[in-house]
């Protein structure tokens, strides 16, 4: 009876030991991957998206080719948008920039974005998004499920 409980504790202590180590491996993992996207964020390598306009998640800069995102800043022609203080423009350039999924490509260079919301702030409310307006390329990294697309018909 003795050595049963005395075998049944040292398992128990076995296992708090190896869930303590993978915890700790864990915690460590997890702590690394946040430190290295922040450094990442920093120099302009990736970057983070928390609305639910675009799925949410981080994204890798990339080449304007192989980019299915674009961030940018509002044009002085944005002024009457109530967000314009709070979002990068000319008169705000550190302000957070816009990140939207590009939906057409324009000879001109001008890009057409769209969101995953209604509410989206996109091309159907500013218009094509000019060259001059465009702050960075991306594609998804580490991005949660794509929000189902709004439709864009009229209901009846």
């Amino acid at each position: 009876m003795i050595r049963r409980s005395e075998n049944r504790r040292n398992a128990l202590n076995a296992m708090r030991e190896t869930l303590t180590r993978r915890t700790l491996l864990i915690t460590a993992l997890v702590t690394g991957l946040l430190l290295g996207a922040g450094a990442a964020n920093h120099t302009g390598f990736v970057i983070g998206n928390a609305t639910p306009s675009v799925p949410r998640g981080l994204y890798l800069k990339a080449r304007p080719d192989h980019a299915s995102y674009v961030s940018f800043c509002l044009g002085v022609r944005h002024r009457g948008i109530p967000t314009y203080p709070d979002l990068c423009s000319p008169d705000t350039p550190d302000a957070p920039a816009i990140l939207k999924r590009i939906a057409a490509r324009h000879q001109n260079g001008s890009l057409t974005v769209e969101g995953d919301t209604r509410r989206a702030l996109d091309s159907r409310f500013l218009g094509p998004v000019r060259p001059q307006e465009i702050r960075g390329w991306w594609a998804p990294w580490l991005t949660e499920r794509p929000a189902r697309r709004p439709s864009r018909e009229k209901k009846p």
